[in-house]
């Protein structure tokens, strides 16, 4: 053991502590089975064998129960201890949501690293894109760089690899024959007017990143997009 934080989260106290680990894999030269995942908000992640995962909206599903303990703390008087119970109540909410989310997270990169021994992400630019006030709730309850994070610091423990993609075009980019193909957000289809590929529009993205690391192939025939398979529920721990 190295050192040793005492960290405070609203009512709960925890002891953190790093400890150093002998390696215990060698990452793979040559991955069998590679996978590109382009992430977004109607669905969390695509990968590009079609496989998709919808996003939980653990925020979004506690919005309700958020705003009636919000109401109730601003009606509490100024510095008084019934405000001090109430402020913890609201952070409670907001500490479940931040648990279901992390739970989730190390589920499915655990899931990943154990399917996949190359994993391809596309590189964003969180922090600009939460600008949009639109789509910044969205954008935070999908929480695509802990789900990043989580698979990478995985895949190094177990000997995979996770790789990041420039992701300028991979949308618009025909996975086939690299023929531009301009879309609207509301367009959810790709339709290359070049090689009359015709394919979701996140596959196909999905699909890019994963020739921009430089293990994907072209798409000649699709396939049939179908859930990727979670752990079960329970366990709290499970996959970290």
């Amino acid at each position: 053991m190295k050192t040793c934080t005492i960290r405070r989260d609203v009512d709960r106290w925890y002891a953190c502590f790093p400890v150093e680990t002998p390696a215990t894999a060698v990452e793979t030269k040559h991955p069998k089975n590679p996978v590109g995942v382009d992430v977004g908000l109607k669905s969390l992640i695509t990968l590009s064998n079609g496989e998709k995962i919808e996003p939980p909206k653990y925020l979004r599903k506690m919005q309700k129960r958020l705003r009636r303990e919000q109401r109730r703390l601003s009606r509490k008087r100024k510095e008084s201890n019934n405000r001090d119970k109430q402020r913890i109540k609201v952070a409670r909410v907001h500490r479940k949501v931040r648990l279901q989310r992390t739970d989730f997270n190390h589920k499915l990169s655990h899931t990943l690293v154990n399917r996949f021994d190359l994993i391809a992400f596309e590189r964003l630019s969180i922090r600009n894109m939460i600008q949009n006030h639109h789509l910044a709730k969205s954008i935070a309850d999908a929480s695509w760089y802990q789900l990043q994070t989580f698979t990478s610091y995985k895949a190094e423990y177990a000997g995979k690899s996770v790789r990041f993609a420039e992701s300028r075009d991979t949308t618009t980019e025909c996975s086939r024959c690299g023929f531009p193909v301009p879309k609207n957000l509301s367009e959810r289809m790709h339709l290359c007017p070049n090689c009359e590929l015709m394919k979701d529009r996140d596959w196909n993205s999905a699909v890019n990143i994963l020739n921009r690391v430089g293990w994907g192939t072209p798409e000649s025939t699709p396939a049939k997009i179908e859930p990727l398979p979670l752990p079960q529920k329970g366990g709290g721990k499970f996959g970290r």
